[in-house]
This record gives structure tokens, sequence and C-alpha cells, in this order.
């Protein structure tokens, strides 16, 4: 007899346990913004990965097995510093378009508010996803990038970040686009890069409409820059992607001014605690990231219920 209830214990909390991991999850009440960033970012990736065959630039499938189009190569004339792989797979998952809204509707911004953001051109795909979420939810970023990036980051080139925004630019596919940028690298002048591809690049995007800011003290350089954001008004918020000469000082700055900063830097550990692959693949049904936070309340709250009835019920025996 003992032995029956102890079963038909086991079987209602078993019950009671499926019953709570099947509630229905709430969708985040700006669910519909998030996808449309998503799928913003999907159609980005794909048409720079059509960009990148037109001009002949190989995709190694073996590296960019997802083929985002946006992991670059090992090593280059403008590779700046070691980078890791997984976290370039994993920052090309168009769920980090969605995770930018996420973050920017929390602080509760609206349509023309300002995002002053530091990008090198390390993760492209973080890149895309920012911009994404910007023109989805019409915020006016004011974005400086700097040229150089780690191994497998915007690397190539033949076609580096810079030039990829001004494609989707001039194809009307993006409205916020990059307003300066650096060579980045060391000393912020790309001292490490190859001479020549350097001297090439700077020929070519010479005549781009887009501010130059090349100043090799530090001091100067940084003043200029925070000069720079500061013209176009007051900030909502403030963004760091990947890391450059600059970036820890610019989040202090912004800090200090009582602006709210994002640092994204550690984009394994992060894709980790919002439910993003970090394989850079997109999960048939939305991930965690799209809903409210699940009330681990309602699991104590069951078993409190439960073994309360037995002890009270028992006590009735006596």
């Amino acid at each position: 007899m003992k032995k029956n209830k102890l079963y038909l214990s086991s079987l209602i909390i078993l019950i009671l346990f499926f019953t709570a991991e099947n509630l229905k999850r709430d969708k985040h009440s700006y669910y519909s913004e998030m996808k449309k960033a998503q799928n913003k970012m999907i159609i980005l990736s794909k048409e720079i990965l059509k960009e990148k065959k037109n001009r002949e630039i190989e995709i190694d499938e073996k590296i960019d097995f997802n083929k985002s189009g946006l992991i670059g190569e090992e090593f280059t004339g403008i590779t700046t510093t070691l980078g890791d792989l997984d976290s370039k797979r994993a920052s090309t998952n168009p769920d980090f378009a969605a995770y930018f809204v996420k973050k920017f509707m929390d602080k509760n911004l609206k349509k023309g508010d300002l995002v002053f953001i530091n990008m090198s051109s390390s993760f492209p795909g973080l890149n895309l996803s920012i911009i994404s979420a910007l023109d989805t939810l019409e915020l006016r970023g004011v974005i400086v990038n700097s040229i150089g990036a780690s191994m497998y980051g915007a690397n190539n080139e033949k076609f580096i970040f810079l030039e990829m925004i001004q494609y989707l630019k001039e194809k009307e596919m993006v409205q916020n686009e990059i307003k300066a940028y650096s060579l980045g690298g060391d000393g912020d002048m790309g001292k490490n890069f190859d001479e020549d591809i350097k001297i090439e690049i700077e020929k070519r995007i010479e005549n781009l409409k887009i501010e130059k800011i090349k100043i090799e003290d530090f001091k100067l350089n940084l003043e200029k820059r925070i000069k720079f954001y500061n013209s176009f008004g007051t900030a909502k918020y403030f963004v760091n992607i990947g890391g450059n000469l600059y970036h820890k000082h610019l989040e202090k700055y912004y800090k200090n001014k009582k602006i709210p900063v994002l640092s994204m830097l550690n984009i394994k550990q992060i894709a980790s605690d919002n439910g993003i692959l970090i394989d850079g693949k997109l999960l048939e049904k939305d991930s965690s990231l799209y809903y409210k936070k699940e009330n681990k309340g309602i699991y104590w709250t069951i078993i409190l219920i439960f073994f309360g009835y037995i002890y009270f019920r028992g006590r009735k025996k006596y």
C-alpha cells in the first residue's frame, strides 16, 4: 500500500512538472520588432554573400560553414590581432539583431533617438545586426568604424566593412550608415598593416563623403572622437562592438555622463546568456531570447503545495 502511494506521489509530481513546463510562454511585447530586425539581418547577410561572390572573393565553407559571408580569413594585410573563430561564428547569428532591439527597447528608446556606436571591423555580423536594429526602430546611429579587423573578421582587403555598408546604402537596403572611420590597428594608424595594401585602401575610399579620423596623438584622437559624437546631440545609448584602441576610454566617458553603455566583447558568453546559438545557426523555433523570462517560482510553488497537502493529510490520520 505504501509502495502504491509512493508511485502515485511520484506520478503526480511528474504531471505537475510537465504541466508547468508546457505552460504557454509569453512573447516579449516587442516581439514583432525583434523578428523584423532579425529578418532584415538575414537579408543583408545574403546580399553581402552574393556581392562577395560577384567580386570573386572566396568563401571558405570549412570556416564559414553557415555560408554567412561574414567570416573572414585567418591572416591578411589588415589583420590586427588574434581572433576566436567560435566567437566570429556566433556573431553572425541574426538573432543578435533581435538582441539589440531588446536592449534598445528595454531602455525605452524612441524613433529618432541617438545611439553612438564605436565599432571595429572584427565582428561584421554584429555590425550588420545593430544597423538592422537601428533601422527597424528608426533610431539615429552615429557610427564610427575602424577598418582593421582581428582574425576571421572583415579582413579581406578587397571588400572592407566600410565598403559593405556603402554598397548596401547605394542599394537603399540600409538607412543608417558609417559617419566616420579610422584605420584602426596599431596606434589607430594601421601601423601593423601591409603598407602597400593600406595605401591602396586609403586611395580607394578617399572620395567617400565620410569623416576620416587620422590623428596619431592618443589624447587628441580621443578628443576628436568625443567631439564628433557630441556634435550630433545627446545620445540615449552608447554601444561598443569589438576592441579597438579607444573603446574602454569611450565607455568610461559615456558612463560618467550617465548614458547607458553596452559592451559587445565576450560574444560567446552573451550568446549563451540570451539563448543565441554559438555556431551561428538559427533555431527552427524562436529561442528564449524572444520570450519573457520564465518564472521559476512556479515550480517551487507546485512542490510546496503538493508536499503541504501530503503533510496535512498525514496529520489528519493521526
